[in-house]
């Protein structure tokens, strides 16, 4: 038997609760939203602004944490560690070398973003380089040896015009 204990509005817990099947409710997107606009916001702060207990923030956090809604990083900006340039690959890869050639380019320390694609690319990768010629390295040697990549495409990044974080939970 399962005991369920009640808070001082007589609601089982938090604790006792796990993530809604239905999605996030109110509470969930408010700490999202506050988390959003400072990562380090203390769960005493969140709490006083969304008229719930401390332990409760800790807890949904927690919850979220645990389903894979949130994960808390520190984002570095790469242009102040000493890397360059900021390229995108579109590639298309021959059929049945997809997973290979996905599973290779995320051991890539340079690619910090991975996907697979439909239209007129099957991968999207984000490379962050050091500099041209670290760029020429990885499309020229390192990109060949992965074997199935049909054909890529490079862009490069000028000007950064917006980076955001912040998704409004449905």
């Amino acid at each position: 038997m399962r005991k369920v204990t009640l808070n001082g509005n007589h609601e089982p817990s938090v604790a006792s609760q796990a993530l809604p099947p239905e999605g996030l409710d109110d509470v969930d997107r408010g700490i999202l939203r506050l988390l959003q606009e400072d990562g380090r916001m203390p769960y005493r702060q969140i709490a006083r602004e969304l008229g719930v207990s401390e332990g409760t923030v800790r807890i949904r956090l927690g919850r979220m944490q645990e389903s894979g809604v949130l994960n808390v990083v520190a984002i570095a900006d790469p242009f102040r560690l000493g890397y360059r340039v900021l390229a995108f690959l579109l590639l298309r890869v021959e059929p049945g070398k997809q997973d290979h050639v996905v599973d290779t380019l995320t051991t890539w320390q340079e690619a910090t973003y991975v996907s697979s694609c439909i239209g007129r690319a099957d991968i999207y990768v984000q490379l962050v380089c050091r500099d041209n010629d670290h760029l020429n390295e990885l499309l020229h040697r390192r990109l060949p040896d992965i074997g199935g990549v049909r054909e890529y495409e490079t862009f490069m990044e000028l000007k950064m015009h917006k980076v955001s974080y912040e998704y409004s939970p449905s």
